[in-house]
Order: structure tokens, then C-alpha cells, then sequence
């Protein structure tokens, strides 16, 4: 885990929004998990598979809470006038043996309030994770969206990713 130190030094601010982009710290599980649940709900619009059951934020955040400590983790939160207004949870993984790239960096979520939309902070919670991935020596970084989720594919192609797979499903019965 940072020090206290550490966690101020690696803020970013961006004085025009006054956003603040750190780490996140085990104060902020709980918000972030409240985060979650809305970006639950946001995707869930594009596909009823991204429902959850009501008290998964409980859930979600004692995992967050566990990530908070793996140096393969990286959970960044923007906040603003002291309240979170999104969230990026990133990580480190691996590729099967068989492939020639090993590691690679994987955005599991990114999500920012809608009222907070549109003003840049997505893109400095990417940028965060970018460099938390040149850090840890990743050269690919992979994510995954909605295929109804138009805009947000927009938003990932501006910053320069491209498509690599289609995620089909088929519900039964």
C-alpha cells in the first residue's frame, strides 16, 4: 500500500476543473462501490445481462477493499470538491502460455457520473492508467464495451484503441 506521501504526490490536478485524479484509499471503497452500481445500471440500458442483484455493492466493494493492497491493481478515482466523480479500475494479467504477448493491461471499468461527463475526466483517469501500465512494463492494454454502447466505443477509438474482438452470447431457454 502507498504512504500517505506517495498517494499525494501521485495526485494529478487539472486546476481548471479542479478534478483531482489519485489513488484510491480504503476511505473511498464505499463511494466507489456506489460508483460501480450506477455504472452497473448505466450499462445495464444497453443489455438487461448487466443487472445485479441489489446489495452487490456490498460485495463489490470488500473486493475493491482486497485490491486496494496487489501491485498488479490500480484503482484510480477522480474527485471533485471532496466527493468521487468516477472511477478506473485497472490491472495487470496474462496471456496463456502460447502467446507471444505475456502481460498486458486490462480497463475493467471506467466510469464517471453523468453529470461530470464531457469535461476531460475520463480521459485523465485513461491517462492514469496508462501510466500505471508503462510502470509495470505493459504494451497492450485491453478493455471491454457494450457493443450498444456507441458513444463510449467513440470515446476509446478517439484515445486511439481499436477493435480486436466481437463478445457474443446467446441466452438459453
Amino acid at each position: 500500500m502507498m504512504s500517505k506521501s506517495e498517494q499525494i504526490s501521485d495526485a494529478k490536478r487539472t486546476p481548471t476543473r479542479g478534478v483531482v485524479i489519485r489513488v484510491a484509499l480504503p476511505e473511498d471503497v464505499v463511494a466507489i462501490s456506489k460508483l460501480w452500481f450506477k455504472f452497473m445500471e448505466y450499462n445495464a440500458a444497453f443489455d438487461n445481462s448487466f443487472e445485479v442483484k441489489p446489495k452487490s455493492s456490498a460485495r463489490f466493494a470488500r473486493e475493491i477493499q482486497q485490491r486496494l493492497i496487489d501491485p498488479n491493481y490500480r484503482i484510480a478515482v477522480a474527485e471533485m470538491d471532496d466527493e468521487l466523480v468516477g472511477y478506473c479500475f485497472s490491472y495487470v494479467s496474462k496471456k496463456p502460455y502460447f502467446f507471444k504477448l505475456g502481460k498486458f493491461g486490462f480497463i475493467g471499468d471506467l466510469y464517471v457520473l453523468d453529470l461530470h461527463r464531457r469535461r476531460g475526466i475520463g480521459r485523465i483517469l485513461v491517462d492514469d492508467a496508462h501510466g500505471f501500465f508503462r510502470r509495470r512494463g505493459v504494451n497492450q492494454v485491453e478493455l471491454l464495451v457494450a457493443t450498444k454502447n456507441v458513444e463510449t466505443i467513440k470515446f476509446w477509438e478517439r484515445l486511439g484503441y481499436i477493435r480486436l474482438l466481437e463478445w457474443l452470447y446467446k441466452k438459453q431457454g
